[in-house]
Protein backbone atom coordinates (compact mmCIF):
# COMPACT_ATOMS: atom_id res chain seq x y z
CA UNK A 1 0.00 0.00 0.00
CA UNK A 2 1.51 3.35 -0.97
CA UNK A 3 2.46 5.66 1.87
CA UNK A 4 0.80 9.03 2.30
CA UNK A 5 4.10 10.67 1.35
CA UNK A 6 4.21 8.80 -1.98
CA UNK A 7 0.56 9.57 -2.74
CA UNK A 8 1.15 13.24 -1.96
CA UNK A 9 4.30 13.25 -4.09
CA UNK A 10 2.52 11.69 -7.07
CA UNK A 11 -0.47 14.03 -6.69
CA UNK A 12 1.65 17.16 -6.45
CA UNK A 13 3.78 16.01 -9.37
CA UNK A 14 0.67 15.53 -11.50
CA UNK A 15 -0.60 19.02 -10.64
CA UNK A 16 2.74 20.61 -11.51
CA UNK A 17 2.96 18.65 -14.76
CA UNK A 18 -0.49 19.91 -15.75
CA UNK A 19 0.49 23.48 -14.84
CA UNK A 20 3.73 23.19 -16.78
CA UNK A 21 1.88 21.79 -19.79
CA UNK A 22 -0.55 24.70 -19.70
CA UNK A 23 2.34 27.11 -19.19
CA UNK A 24 4.39 25.77 -22.10
CA UNK A 25 1.53 25.52 -24.58
CA UNK A 26 1.96 27.82 -27.53
CA UNK A 27 -1.09 30.06 -27.85
CA UNK A 28 -1.69 30.80 -31.54
CA UNK A 29 -1.97 34.47 -32.36
CA UNK A 30 -0.62 35.71 -29.06
CA UNK A 31 1.89 38.46 -29.55
CA UNK A 32 3.23 38.78 -26.02
CA UNK A 33 6.13 36.85 -24.56
CA UNK A 34 3.94 35.01 -22.06
CA UNK A 35 2.78 32.73 -24.87
CA UNK A 36 6.30 31.49 -25.50
CA UNK A 37 7.43 28.13 -24.16
CA UNK A 38 10.25 27.82 -21.68
CA UNK A 39 11.17 24.54 -23.35
CA UNK A 40 10.12 23.83 -26.88
CA UNK A 41 8.87 20.43 -25.84
CA UNK A 42 6.38 19.17 -23.29
CA UNK A 43 7.60 18.58 -19.76
CA UNK A 44 6.10 15.44 -18.32
CA UNK A 45 7.26 13.17 -15.59
CA UNK A 46 4.70 10.67 -16.83
CA UNK A 47 5.78 10.89 -20.48
CA UNK A 48 7.40 7.46 -20.46
CA UNK A 49 4.19 5.84 -19.22
CA UNK A 50 1.78 7.53 -21.64
CA UNK A 51 1.36 6.16 -25.15
CA UNK A 52 1.65 9.44 -27.05
CA UNK A 53 5.37 10.11 -27.31
CA UNK A 54 5.43 12.05 -30.55
CA UNK A 55 6.43 15.67 -30.83
CA UNK A 56 3.56 18.09 -31.20
CA UNK A 57 3.51 20.68 -33.93
CA UNK A 58 2.42 23.23 -31.30
CA UNK A 59 5.95 23.22 -29.89
CA UNK A 60 8.19 25.42 -31.96
CA UNK A 61 11.78 25.98 -30.91
CA UNK A 62 11.80 29.35 -32.66
CA UNK A 63 9.06 30.54 -30.28
CA UNK A 64 10.68 29.11 -27.14
CA UNK A 65 12.01 31.46 -24.49
CA UNK A 66 15.08 29.22 -24.22
CA UNK A 67 15.43 26.59 -26.92
CA UNK A 68 15.75 22.98 -25.88
CA UNK A 69 18.69 22.52 -28.26
CA UNK A 70 20.58 25.39 -26.59
CA UNK A 71 19.93 24.00 -23.12
CA UNK A 72 20.89 20.51 -24.29
CA UNK A 73 24.15 21.79 -25.77
CA UNK A 74 24.95 23.49 -22.45
CA UNK A 75 24.03 20.41 -20.38
CA UNK A 76 24.61 17.33 -22.55
CA UNK A 77 25.05 14.97 -19.58
CA UNK A 78 21.83 16.10 -17.90
CA UNK A 79 19.63 13.07 -17.25
CA UNK A 80 16.54 15.10 -18.20
CA UNK A 81 17.42 14.77 -21.90
CA UNK A 82 17.39 10.97 -21.74
CA UNK A 83 14.68 10.29 -19.16
CA UNK A 84 12.06 13.03 -19.60
CA UNK A 85 12.50 15.10 -22.77
CA UNK A 86 10.52 14.16 -25.85
CA UNK A 87 12.75 11.89 -27.98
CA UNK A 88 13.73 13.40 -31.32
CA UNK A 89 14.35 10.12 -33.15
CA UNK A 90 13.83 6.36 -32.87
CA UNK A 91 17.21 5.82 -31.18
CA UNK A 92 16.46 8.34 -28.45
CA UNK A 93 12.97 6.89 -28.00
CA UNK A 94 14.35 3.36 -27.62
CA UNK A 95 17.00 4.52 -25.13
CA UNK A 96 14.37 6.36 -23.09
CA UNK A 97 11.99 3.39 -23.09
CA UNK A 98 14.79 1.05 -21.98
CA UNK A 99 15.87 3.41 -19.20
CA UNK A 100 12.33 3.89 -17.89
CA UNK A 101 11.66 0.16 -18.09
CA UNK A 102 14.83 -0.60 -16.13
CA UNK A 103 13.82 1.94 -13.47
CA UNK A 104 10.32 0.44 -13.26
CA UNK A 105 11.82 -3.03 -12.84
CA UNK A 106 14.16 -1.84 -10.10
CA UNK A 107 11.32 0.03 -8.38
CA UNK A 108 9.21 -3.13 -8.39
CA UNK A 109 12.05 -5.18 -6.93
CA UNK A 110 12.70 -2.60 -4.22
CA UNK A 111 9.09 -2.41 -3.12
CA UNK A 112 8.61 -6.17 -3.25
CA UNK A 113 11.66 -6.60 -1.03
CA UNK A 114 13.60 -8.54 -3.67
CA UNK A 115 16.22 -5.95 -4.68
CA UNK A 116 19.89 -6.34 -3.92
CA UNK A 117 21.83 -3.51 -2.33
CA UNK A 118 23.41 -2.78 -5.73
CA UNK A 119 19.96 -2.52 -7.36
CA UNK A 120 18.76 -0.21 -4.59
CA UNK A 121 21.85 1.96 -5.06
CA UNK A 122 21.42 2.01 -8.85
CA UNK A 123 17.77 3.03 -8.67
CA UNK A 124 18.09 5.72 -6.04
CA UNK A 125 21.30 7.28 -7.33
CA UNK A 126 19.66 7.65 -10.75
CA UNK A 127 16.51 9.17 -9.21
CA UNK A 128 18.60 11.58 -7.14
CA UNK A 129 20.59 12.57 -10.23
CA UNK A 130 17.37 13.12 -12.21
CA UNK A 131 16.00 15.52 -9.58
CA UNK A 132 19.35 17.32 -9.30
CA UNK A 133 19.57 17.62 -13.08
CA UNK A 134 16.06 19.03 -13.39
CA UNK A 135 16.95 21.58 -10.71
CA UNK A 136 20.11 22.38 -12.67
CA UNK A 137 18.09 23.18 -15.81
CA UNK A 138 15.80 25.52 -13.89
CA UNK A 139 18.76 27.29 -12.26
CA UNK A 140 20.50 27.58 -15.62
CA UNK A 141 17.48 29.23 -17.21
CA UNK A 142 17.06 31.57 -14.27
CA UNK A 143 20.75 32.56 -14.08
CA UNK A 144 21.73 32.74 -17.76
CA UNK A 145 18.51 33.97 -19.36
CA UNK A 146 16.78 36.25 -16.82
CA UNK A 147 15.92 38.84 -19.47
CA UNK A 148 13.83 36.26 -21.33
CA UNK A 149 11.65 35.42 -18.32
CA UNK A 150 8.55 37.38 -17.42
CA UNK A 151 7.02 37.25 -13.92
CA UNK A 152 4.81 34.28 -14.77
CA UNK A 153 7.75 32.23 -16.00
CA UNK A 154 9.82 33.19 -12.94
CA UNK A 155 6.99 31.95 -10.70
CA UNK A 156 6.83 28.70 -12.65
CA UNK A 157 10.59 28.24 -12.30
CA UNK A 158 10.31 28.91 -8.58
CA UNK A 159 7.49 26.36 -8.31
CA UNK A 160 9.55 23.84 -10.28
CA UNK A 161 12.57 24.40 -8.05
CA UNK A 162 10.39 23.89 -4.99
CA UNK A 163 8.85 20.72 -6.44
CA UNK A 164 12.12 19.14 -7.54
CA UNK A 165 13.78 20.19 -4.27
CA UNK A 166 11.05 18.37 -2.33
CA UNK A 167 11.27 15.38 -4.64
CA UNK A 168 15.04 15.29 -4.15
CA UNK A 169 14.57 15.35 -0.38
CA UNK A 170 11.93 12.60 -0.53
CA UNK A 171 13.99 10.37 -2.83
CA UNK A 172 17.03 10.82 -0.59
CA UNK A 173 14.96 9.91 2.49
CA UNK A 174 13.55 6.83 0.73
CA UNK A 175 17.07 5.80 -0.24
CA UNK A 176 18.22 6.07 3.36
CA UNK A 177 15.18 4.09 4.50
CA UNK A 178 15.92 1.26 2.08
CA UNK A 179 19.62 1.16 2.94
CA UNK A 180 19.08 1.66 6.69
CA UNK A 181 21.52 4.60 6.77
Amino acid sequence: MPSKKNVLLVSSTFVVVVLIFIFTRNHDGAANSSSKNIFSESLSIFSGFIGSRTSSSTYNEDNAVVSASLLKSETPDNLYWVAVATPQDAGEKKAQEELLESWATLYGKIYSGKATRKEIDTYYTSQIKLQEDQLELLRLMEERYPERLDDEKRRMILAGKELYGKKLKNVTEEYKKHTNN
